[in-house]
Order: C-alpha cells, then structure tokens, then sequence
C-alpha cells in the first residue's frame, strides 16, 4: 500500500471487547497516533460522532447499519486459521463435567455475554437452534466471568472466545485447568476495526495503513500476528440481521 502524508493523529478510540484484551488495543490505538481510549460500554454509541474508531464484535457492525465501517480484523496466530482473519469459540465445560458434546447440553445451564457479542451469545443460539434447548440461560456479561462459573461449577458451560481463552491461559493457568472444550463453533471472520462513516477519508486510508502495517512484541504477546484487511461478515449478517437487543 502507498505511504500516506496524513497521519492518523488525534482519533478518538474505543473498545467494546474482552477486558483482558484492554492493554491490546490500548496499544494497538496508541500505536495510531491516539492519545486516550474513550470509554464506551454500549455498541450505539458508535452511531453518533464522539468516536472514530472501535474494536467491536461484528453484530454492531451490522446492526449500525451503515453508521460505520469495518476496515481491519486481526489475524491469529492460531495455526488453524491458515493466516486469515478468523477465530472460533470453545465451547467449554468443567473438566470433571459429564458432558462430552453439544448435545449432552440439552436442559444445561449455558451462560452467555451481553448480546452484542457473537462468540459469547449468538454463536450459542445458532448452534443450539433455539434457546429452549438450554435448561436456563444465564447472563454472565463477558468471557472472563463465564469462564470462573465454569470453573466453579456455577454453570455447566459456555462459548469463550478462543482468543479470550488463550489470554486467560497465560494469565490464569489454573483457572484454565479446571475446564475443557468440547467443540469448536466456527470460524467466523474475527472482531472488525470500525470507524465512523464521517470520518475524513485521508484519515480512514492513513489509519488503515498503519493498522495493516504494525508488527510489534505486544501483537505478538496477545497472540495476534498482523492486522488483515476486513473480511466479508456475511455469515454473521445473516443470522444477527433483525435481531437486534432492545434499548436498554
């Protein structure tokens, strides 16, 4: 790609992942010329104009409807992915669970995200077909903590992002110990990089430039190899299309 004369300085940057991946794309912002990570707790903020870029699960990026665009997704370092811009989500139960298939989940307890999420909520539903098929859904609010109510037997499973499980791994080794995956739901193209439709676009290409281009020790820590052009969210679009959680 051509250098850029516009820097991508000044961006107003937000985050609506996985806490554990905050330090990630602290960097990863900073590294883009942002001085400060905006916080943002709800996807329709990402409507308005107060930020310029966010990492966000993909069904905002269907669901804001043109409000912003997806320009980059992170590559893992996951050798299953084949270098593309992919992940799965484990689903997982206690090590010592009975449970040794999706189907044996019919009637469990399944903890879930918050439903802007498609590896901690939607992902679920597509498999299980409805959520009658769950005994009781529990909402645990991300990863991290449906991954401790696994591990202390407070539900019988959930999906966890594979990138998510691989962070919690290096930091949590024992916590990690006490559960085990049963299956893989996936791939799907990885969590986008957004900016807002206004956005200047010497600002859009010069940001995507230097997204497409950072290679650091810290990528590598979090598992990410590279920065890849946004893939095609089809398949997430398909199934999340209409289904948009009501105003809280």
């Amino acid at each position: 790609m051509p250098h850029m004369n516009s820097e991508p300085a000044g961006l107003r940057f937000a985050t609506l992942l996985a806490p554990c991946n905050r330090p990630l794309y602290e960097h990863v912002a900073s590294s883009c010329g942002a001085t400060t990570i905006v916080e943002c707790h709800d996807w329709r903020d990402l409507a308005g104009d107060l930020i310029d870029v966010a990492f966000v699960c993909s069904p905002p990026l269907v669901w804001l409807g043109g409000a912003v665009e997806a320009i980059a997704a992170p590559v893992l370092d996951d050798p299953r992915f084949g270098d593309q811009p992919l992940y799965t989500s484990e689903v997982l139960v206690h090590r010592d669970s009975p449970f040794h298939s999706f189907d044996d989940l019919r009637g469990c307890r399944w903890a879930v995200n918050e439903p802007s999420s498609w590896s901690g909520y939607w992902v679920g539903l597509r498999r299980a077909g409805d959520w009658g098929f769950f005994g009781e859904v529990v909402r645990a609010g991300y990863h991290q903590a449906a991954l401790r109510l696994i591990a202390d037997h407070k539900v019988d499973a959930a999906a966890i992002d594979c990138h998510v499980l691989a962070m919690e791994a290096e930091s949590s080794p024992d916590l990690v110990a006490r559960v085990r995956s049963i299956e893989s739901l996936g791939p799907v193209p990885s969590q986008p990089v957004v900016v807002r439709k206004g956005l200047e676009p010497r600002a859009k290409a010069a940001l995507t430039e230097r997204l497409l281009s950072l290679d650091s020790a810290t990528l590598h820590r979090h598992f990410i190899k590279r920065f890849a052009p946004a893939p095609d969210y089809r398949e997430v679009a398909d199934f999340v299309a209409g289904r948009a959680p009501a105003a809280s």
